[in-house]
């Protein structure tokens, strides 16, 4: 009578390499695989900065002129679009980024924060959030405002402030002045013809990350959890920012260019940089370690300033 040959099993020694060749194998793919996931969210927050764009550019053919970033943040202007109700440009953009839920929802005669207006802007918008961000894809909600809008990653990029104005372009205290060379792309409380736009459509930045919020973020690190950050719903005109600069620790002014604090300054959740679209429509990544007052320059519309493509 043959006997069957025994079947030898895996000794737990021999176990321990299998298990140890996978685990040194998965740490080995994990940063490709995040790499992967990084570049696609970078792709898609690119897109949705084209869309955006493409949308400014539609409503401004439209209108005559590009939507102000925000209206009656600090009182009724007459004559302003909306007036005297307060809106974002992104209410304003509605129509013509193809969001007509949301468009037929939200009601422009009155204020943006009005119970009215409660169901649609406390929609989550994909459009306006960054995939790379925090909480992306999720009912992500700026609790600092009663209403709880849903958060958006993108703002209008209105002017730069004091420090900016005096350290790069030797200007005297600026603040609350209507000097056109601090002025951004897309004002407050009126429309803005493109022929305003001196400096060129191609140099002059009106749309630029400060994702997150709420709550607050410096250099990639959540902070002060229990003190929510403000203006981050996509529906709040005054999420519309102007660039001061801040420092590594997040306090402003300072002369970090972006990633360093979301309290109203650029900031992304992407690698060594943040996404910004021109007035031209284009789309383009702005690198982390460009010059502040390179930054403040492509932000004024009509300053004059002339940019080295190569500085960003």
């Amino acid at each position: 009578m043959n006997r069957m040959p025994s079947r030898r099993g895996f000794t737990l020694i021999e176990l321990l390499v299998v298990i140890a060749i996978i685990a040194i194998l998965i740490g080995l793919l994990l940063p490709a695989v995040q790499k992967v996931r990084e570049a696609a969210a970078k792709i898609q927050c690119q897109n949705n900065l084209k869309q955006i764009g493409l949308g400014l550019l539609n409503y401004e053919s439209t209108n005559g002129g590009l939507p102000p970033s925000a209206t009656a943040t600090q009182g009724p202007v007459q004559g302003a679009p909306h007036y005297p109700y307060s809106h974002s440009w992104s209410a304003s953009l509605l129509p013509y980024i193809e969001q007509t839920a949301d468009y037929n929802l939200y009601h422009y005669n009155a204020n943006w924060n009005d119970p009215v207006n409660y169901t649609a802007i406390r929609s989550p918008m994909k459009l306006f959030n960054c995939p790379s961000t925090p909480g992306s894809g999720i009912e992500r909600f700026d609790t600092a405002i009663s209403a709880e809008p849903a958060c958006g990653d993108y703002g209008a990029i209105n002017a730069i402030k004091d420090f900016v104005g005096i350290n790069c372009f030797g200007l005297t205290k600026i603040h609350s002045s209507n000097d056109p060379r601090i002025v951004g792309g897309m004002q407050r409380d009126a429309n803005t013809p493109i022929n305003s736009i001196l400096d060129g459509t191609s140099n002059t930045i009106l749309i630029g990350e400060d994702a997150g919020r709420d709550p607050t973020y410096n250099a990639f690190r959540q902070i002060n959890p229990l003190l929510p950050s403000k203006e981050g719903g996509w529906a709040d005109p005054n999420g519309a920012f102007s660039i001061d600069g801040s420092n590594p620790d997040g306090s402003v002014p300072g002369p970090c260019p972006l990633n360093c604090s979301n309290n109203s300054e650029m900031y992304s959740f992407h690698t060594n940089g943040a996404n910004v679209v021109f007035a031209d429509g284009s789309v383009h990544f702005l690198q982390q370690n460009m010059n502040l007052c390179t930054l403040a320059a492509l932000v004024t519309k009509s300053g004059g300033e002339v940019i080295d493509g190569n500085t960003w």
